[in-house]
């Protein structure tokens, strides 16, 4: 009993250094982005606060039972005819029933680690995530539509600025511009880089890149290639 009770610590201790939780008997695992984030940063941090600002929040049983119940009149009207799906939503569907047992399975590991569980309620706590100015001033801004952005005419003029990261304040001559959409946008270094966006700061994790394509374009490849 000890040993278990020892054991079930040392996991969740774990858990709050890398934000990684392994449930027991399964490859599964149950992760905090804001931990696991926040390990990429050298002089940045997500706020846990900002991050879960609608997590943890206590419904008002009234209103629960009030959504149950709509939920159960919905299930009891007639339900229509799903359209047929085509070879790429098969796919799609084929994917999810194979997967769904094991996330079934992961939702009931979940459900028995009750450590876990208990604890859920202190990942919004910002004890150990120091919030820097530059943070303060990207959470109170609007965040831009990426999706959105992608899918215009102008999306191939959209440039984005990268900074290397230098005692917080980046020089006019390190700014490197480079396409937004449609290029490969890398910090292959070894600390945090900063990047502008449309009047928007971000920040790049050290060893990381992303990719962000027209969306315009691919719905005109796939209308091409479905007209042909």
């Amino acid at each position: 009993m000890a040993g278990a009770i020892t054991d079930d610590y040392q996991k969740l201790s774990m858990f709050f250094k890398s934000g990684i939780y392994r449930l027991q008997a399964s490859n599964a695992v149950f992760m905090d982005p804001v931990r696991v984030l926040n390990l990429s940063y050298n002089h940045f941090r997500v706020s846990p606060s900002s991050y879960y600002s609608r997590f943890f929040e206590p419904n008002p049983s009234g209103e629960e039972h009030s959504r149950v119940s709509k939920n159960q009149r919905k299930r009891k009207r007639k339900q229509k005819k799903p359209p047929a799906l085509n070879e790429r939503e098969q796919a799609a569907e084929e994917r999810h029933q194979k997967a769904k047992p094991l996330l079934m399975k992961a939702h009931e590991l979940l459900l028995g680690a009750n450590d876990l569980l208990l604890n859920l309620g202190k990942l919004r706590s910002d004890d150990d995530s120091p919030t820097s100015d530059c943070e303060q001033s990207m959470v109170a801004s609007d965040e831009h539509s990426f999706v959105e952005l992608g899918s215009v005419w102008q999306a191939p003029l959209f440039e984005i600025s990268l900074y290397p990261h230098q005692d917080y304040k980046p020089t006019q001559d390190e700014k490197r511009n480079t396409p937004a959409f449609g290029s490969l946008i890398a910090n292959m270094a070894n600390c945090d880089m900063e990047a502008d966006f449309l009047n928007r700061h971000y920040i790049i994790p050290k060893q990381s890149s992303f990719y962000m394509v027209r969306f315009h374009f691919l719905l005109y490849s796939n209308f091409l290639n479905t007209s042909c």
